[in-house]
This record gives C-alpha cells, structure tokens and sequence, in this order.
C-alpha cells in the first residue's frame, strides 16, 4: 500500500496479550509492505510471551526488542493490542517513557480493546476520545478521556477500537492513518 512500504511499526505486547489483537494487525501491516516488530518489557520475553485466544491459551510470541532499549525514533507507529498484557505492562516506566515520546512526536498510534490502559497509565487519555474494550469504559473517563463506543475511533495521531469484532475496519483505519503520516512527513 501507498505510504505504507517499508513503515516500521512496534507492537508493545506482554503475557497475555490477545492473539487476534496481534496476528491481524500484524498480517494488514505486513500485506501492506510494513515492518512490524514485536517489543517486549523483560528479558525473558525474548523466549516467550504467553498470548491467549479469549480465555483459552493462544498463540506464543517472542520479543525481537526490549522497551528499555527502543525509543519512538526507532519506529513510525506503536500498536498496542490488547488481552490482559496491557494491564500487566501499563506500570511499567520504560512502558510509559516509550508511549508518551510516541504521542510527543505525533506519531501514529494503535490501541486495541484494553490497549488503551497504556494510555491511561501513560497519562495521556485526558481530552482524548478513545474507544476499547467497554470493561474500560469508567477507566478511560476517569482518566479525563473521552469514551465513545464505536468500533473505531480517530483522535489525532490515535486510531483505537472495542476489539476483534471491529478488526477490519480497525485494519482499514490503520493503514489509512499511517499512508496519511508518511505523505505528512514527506512533505
């Protein structure tokens, strides 16, 4: 896809991140020419990251790069998916370090379902309109954001979604929103 090739894009993932959240994304960008790199937080994530189908045991993913030594310079975009690895990541200040330098230089940004809790934790939902999974709903306005409950939501440089329901219009939003930052930058 136009703008798209070549596009280098973190995926921020810890133990229980949501295998769908991760594989479409992941197979769009790809199909699309970007290269997606899996971040992980601890060093034993360059072994194994435990993903998961709903409630049941998913698809294993191994960290290519640790949080710690990236920066928002490395990549074009973050996708954040989500699962219970972004509660289990979203304390983390490398985690917070990495997320705010990517809103900072308004990169694209991608949450999935409660990927947004990085967000929240980065302390960067306030005014912000959102959408992610609706177990997050009072999270996200209790962090000063702004819920809507829609199957994608842009907000500046944010592209977000309720979760794998909403996938392929998620998937479409992405890429249009990273085609559209590169022609910016190219300019």
């Amino acid at each position: 896809m136009l703008g798209v090739e070549g596009k280098r894009i973190a995926a921020l993932i810890g133990d229980g991140f949501e295998e769908i959240d991760l594989m479409e994304p992941r197979r769009a960008l790809e199909e699309a020419g970007a290269i997606v790199t899996i971040v992980g937080v601890e060093e034993r994530s360059r072994q194994k990251i435990r993903g998961k189908r709903g409630l049941d045991e998913g698809q294993a993913a191994k960290a290519e790069e640790l949080v710690a030594d990236c920066t928002a310079e490395d990549f074009d975009a973050l996708l954040i998916p989500g699962g219970v690895s972004p509660d289990q990541i979203r304390t983390d200040k490398e985690v917070q370090r990495f997320v705010r330098e990517f809103d900072v230089a308004k990169k694209p940004m991608f949450s999935i379902g409660h990927g947004a809790q990085v967000l929240i934790s980065a302390q960067l939902a306030r005014s912000r309109q959102i959408t992610g999974a609706h177990s997050i709903a009072d999270d996200i306005r209790n962090a000063g954001g702004l819920f809507r409950d829609q199957p994608t939501v842009q907000d500046s440089n944010w592209v977000s979604t309720r979760g794998g329901e909403d996938m392929a219009q998620f998937n479409r939003a992405m890429l249009e929103k990273l085609a559209s930052a590169g022609a910016a930058q190219a300019v």
